[in-house]
């Protein structure tokens, strides 16, 4: 009995860390962000604002997958060239949103949260790259979004937050995608760029 059990765990466990995985990357996380502050708070002034803000957070910088599969040269990059395409694309999508956001007037609190976005892929950067270690891209773009929803959604947010956090954290070390070490730093760029961002743009939550 003892023998079935563990080995139905044994099956149970990495499926489940999967689909946590899959639930928690970038364009998921920020759609349910958009959509939880489009319905629960109005910062939105427009449905306008609330696509064009969906479409440069979460749909640009998927576009590197794709981009990197119709390229021949870059589908010989591997999971390399993906990765620096991601980086690419992203700093495309957050700097887009930002742009678009201060051009229309969007509002200071759409604005903070497409600084805030780009802020974080920049201060990851400067982590890989000035850094001995490595933070989590994956990490940082959970971490960021789960803040946004705590300041702009209320305290009794903060506990579906932390189990998201610590769900994700789980699947993540579980699989060998990164260290603990690697998701904290990944979530300490993000955390800061909240900070930041807010002594800059001061929203209202």
């Amino acid at each position: 009995m003892n023998m079935v059990y563990e080995r139905e765990e044994i099956t149970v466990l990495p499926k489940l860390a999967k689909v946590i995985r899959v639930m928690t990357i970038p364009p998921v996380v920020v759609a349910v962000l958009l959509t939880v502050l489009y319905f629960a708070n109005s910062i939105f002034s427009t449905p306008a604002d609330y696509w064009l803000t969906l479409l440069f957070l979460a749909v640009v910088p998927v576009l590197a997958y794709p981009v990197q599969k119709l390229v021949p040269k870059w589908r010989e990059g591997g999971r390399r060239t993906q990765r620096n395409l991601a980086f690419v694309f992203s700093f495309v999508g957050y700097g887009g949103a930002v742009l678009t956001n201060a051009l229309r007037s969007a509002g200071t609190e759409v604005l903070y949260i497409s600084v805030v976005y780009l802020a974080s892929v920049i201060i990851l950067t400067l982590f890989n790259c000035l850094t001995p270690w490595h933070a989590s891209g994956h990490a940082c773009s959970l971490m960021g979004p789960l803040l946004l929803i705590t300041l702009f959604v209320g305290w009794y947010a903060i506990p579906v937050t932390l189990a998201v956090y610590a769900a994700s954290f789980w699947a993540s070390v579980y699989m060998g995608r990164h260290t603990p070490r690697e998701f904290w730093l990944g979530s300490l760029s993000s955390t800061l760029a909240t900070v930041l961002c807010y002594f800059i743009l001061h929203p209202t939550f």
